[in-house]
């Protein structure tokens, strides 16, 4: 018997998409999280570096103090002296050391902001000690550089545990009596380390929610402005508006052109029935040469019966508002090699601006106009200006002006402001340049330069 093949997907179900919406969301919470989980280990570290950068300034502090404090050096002195002397056992100098100053040091204990202090005897005897059991014994602990007269810090396992330690030297007379250490306990520097954690690491959290409250709020703007789209639903959608743009360019063009006929015609016929033949065919072959005459100009290779066609159009478009037409091309057979949508996307959309902001500034005296120039240079770069007697761009305005729903007309049916954005989006994906200048008169005038195409 064969494999089993695996269950087919039921019928009427689709594969899970992410939207562009829910990308948003889980990559900008993912990102938001990190930074906060980075930021909350940065203040740890710091919260650690500073609870015992503090403990040792306060042990460094009590050392200093207790160092010159005339109390301690005097009862220090006698017991160096005492065993100098070596007349006395050595128990009873330490207990009477000890009588004098364990009390002192357990009440600066119970008022400061240390575990322990021990006084000792340069070598290593204790004076004093949090466990009076452990009086008379030798200190634990890192003395050399006390015993030369400097102070020296450390973390350090000794009898109550692992503290964080400062160590000095007792001076009389020149010389080094005795020695003085206070130390904090690191399981109460945790302690501080957690405190500070929990108030910084609070706020860390609460910045965090707020961010992640405000990209949901942003999740819900966009999905509900996406319509809950995939990317590629969203790139398939864009495509198809620069299709129904493109095929709107061309339908503008042959109604203006099929109204202009239909005018024509019923001018021709009417002459016919009035008798008046010869005007009605110096009509007719007008407006025919004039087509003619742009034909010529415009188609001078086989690939460019797109450019004609839309030069036709446009022209027919142009006359209806009034505004005259000039073509000059000097293109290249096999020179061209784009995609017709791209050609109609590009040019038919500045000759729609063109058209329409000549229309609208009209001058007293001076008929409205529309030029449009096409031509390839030596390395077969592609060359289309297009310029008016519009009102033209001022310069502040040139670059915001190819922006999505930037326009200059009215927006009534909502068509307006998409043009020239869709003419920066193409001449961007086929590598070329797009510039605005200012044409003769004042007007616009739009340079677009385009690498060479494939043949």
């Amino acid at each position: 018997m064969g494999a089993m093949a695996p269950p087919a997907r039921p019928s009427g179900t689709a594969p899970r998409r992410r939207s562009v919406a829910r990308t948003y969301l889980v990559v900008h919470t993912v990102v938001l999280l990190a930074a906060g989980a980075a930021v909350l280990a940065l203040l740890a570290v710091d919260a650690r570096q500073t609870a015992r950068a503090e403990a040792e300034a306060t042990t460094d502090a009590f050392v200093d103090a207790l160092d010159r404090d005339p109390f301690v050096r005097e009862a220090a002195a006698d017991a160096y002296e005492r065993t100098a002397e070596g007349i006395e056992p050595r128990s009873a100098i330490v207990a009477d050391a000890s009588a004098q100053l364990q009390p002192y040091v357990e009440e600066i204990i119970a008022t400061g902001d240390v575990d322990y202090v021990t006084i000792m005897h340069p070598d290593r005897t204790r004076y004093t000690h949090a466990d009076p059991d452990e009086i008379g014994g030798p200190f634990v602990g890192t003395i050399e550089p006390a015993l030369e007269g400097r102070t020296v810090t450390e973390v350090y396992e000794g009898t109550l545990g692992a503290s964080l330690r400062t160590t000095g030297p007792v001076v009389e007379g020149g010389e080094v009596v005795g020695l003085v250490s206070a130390g904090v306990l690191l399981r109460d520097v945790s302690a501080a380390e957690v405190s500070r954690l929990v108030v910084v690491g609070g706020v860390t959290l609460l910045f965090v929610a707020s961010g992640i409250v405000a990209m949901f709020a942003m999740f819900r703007r966009l999905d509900r402005v996406t319509d809950s789209r995939a990317p590629g639903e969203l790139r398939a959608a864009f495509d198809e508006q620069r299709e129904l743009t493109d095929v709107r360019t061309i339908a503008d063009a042959l109604r203006a052109q099929v109204h202009e006929t239909d005018n024509r015609l019923h001018t021709i016929a009417s002459l016919i029935e009035l008798g008046r033949t010869d005007e009605a065919l110096e009509l007719a072959t007008d407006r025919l040469g004039e087509g003619q005459r742009l034909m010529d100009r415009v188609v001078g290779a086989p690939d460019q019966p797109v450019i004609a066609a839309l030069m036709l159009g446009k022209s027919a478009q142009a006359h209806e508002l009034g505004v005259e037409m000039h073509f000059e091309t000097h293109l290249e057979p096999g020179t061209q090699g784009l995609d017709a949508g791209d050609v109609v996307t590009i040019l038919g959309n500045l000759l729609d601006n063109a058209i329409d902001a000549a229309a609208a500034a009209r001058r007293e005296g001076t008929p409205p106009w529309v030029e449009a120039y096409l031509a390839t240079d030596e390395a077969g770069e592609l060359t289309f200006q297009v310029s008016d007697s519009g009102a033209g761009v001022p310069p502040a305005e040139r670059e915001r002006i190819f922006r999505r729903g930037v326009s200059s007309k009215g927006d009534g049916d909502g068509r307006h402001g998409y043009g020239l954005a869709l003419v920066e989006r193409t001449v961007s994906r086929l590598g070329g340049g797009i510039e605005v200048g200012e044409a003769a008169g004042g007007g616009a005038e739009f340079t677009v330069i385009l690498p060479r195409g494939a043949d």
